[in-house]
């Protein structure tokens, strides 16, 4: 759950409870403090409307707003090209692929993303299914919004994708806030170290590498990069 969504949805409640029960006043207070528009604010739990609001800031940011800077990072940027290409994958799945920069450089690639329409497959991580496993995954800052549960059921379902053997190619965010105004109200959750040992482990994959990869151009984008190898 986004805290920062559930905080100020809960401050608005606290101020104003009729919010409760006008729906339309509901729809516009969300919309002018959360830029979003929402057909359906009904909810039976206060986290329901948190995830619905959550997922329009997602959609609006990423699918009109965010912009690519793949060719920044030394690690997690274009030279995986060459690491994905030397294992001769079978099949290669990108998870949130945003522009599918991927596709047409790495064979067998599948693209799958939420918000970008350049996808394969337009969906989010947990609802993406398919009979036939992969033997490379790339996941280049797409595992990075919600709750530690939330992360981890995404983590869980991606290493569930894998044959046996494959490899898995993650750029992460430590936490850092975009510079873009339309992302104030995103969760980036807190990646470090720890949490990556402690997820492979429970996870059973192998880790083959963790760094930093600094972003070329601006301190304040710089990222972890990790790779592990399903058994």
């Amino acid at each position: 759950m986004n805290h920062k969504i559930l905080q100020k949805l809960e401050s608005m409640i606290h101020t104003s409870p009729q919010l409760l029960r006008n729906p339309l006043t509901l729809q516009q207070a969300i919309q002018g403090t959360f830029e979003v528009e929402l057909s359906d604010v009904s909810f039976s739990n206060i986290g329901e409307l948190v995830d619905r609001i959550d997922d329009a800031v997602l959609a609006r940011y990423f699918s009109s707003v965010w912009q690519s800077d793949m060719k920044k990072f030394k690690y997690s940027g274009l030279s995986l090209i060459n690491e994905v290409n030397q294992l001769n994958p079978r099949r290669v799945l990108d998870v949130g692929c945003g522009y599918n920069e991927f596709k047409g450089k790495i064979p067998n690639l599948v693209g799958v993303d939420p918000y970008n329409d350049a996808a394969d497959v337009m969906c989010k991580i947990p609802d993406y299914r398919t009979d036939e496993k992969f033997d490379a995954v790339l996941a280049l800052g797409s595992i990075n919004f919600g709750s530690t549960e939330k992360i981890f059921a995404e983590l869980e379902h991606t290493v569930n994708l894998c044959n046996p053997g494959a490899v898995l190619f993650f750029r992460v965010n430590p936490g850092m806030p975009h510079d873009k105004v339309e992302s104030d109200w995103i969760s980036f959750y807190p990646w470090d170290s720890n949490f990556i040992v402690n997820c492979a482990s429970q996870l059973g994959v192998n880790i083959l590498d963790i760094r930093h990869d600094r972003h070329s151009d601006n301190p304040k984008k710089n990222r972890m990069y990790f790779v592990w190898r399903t058994n």
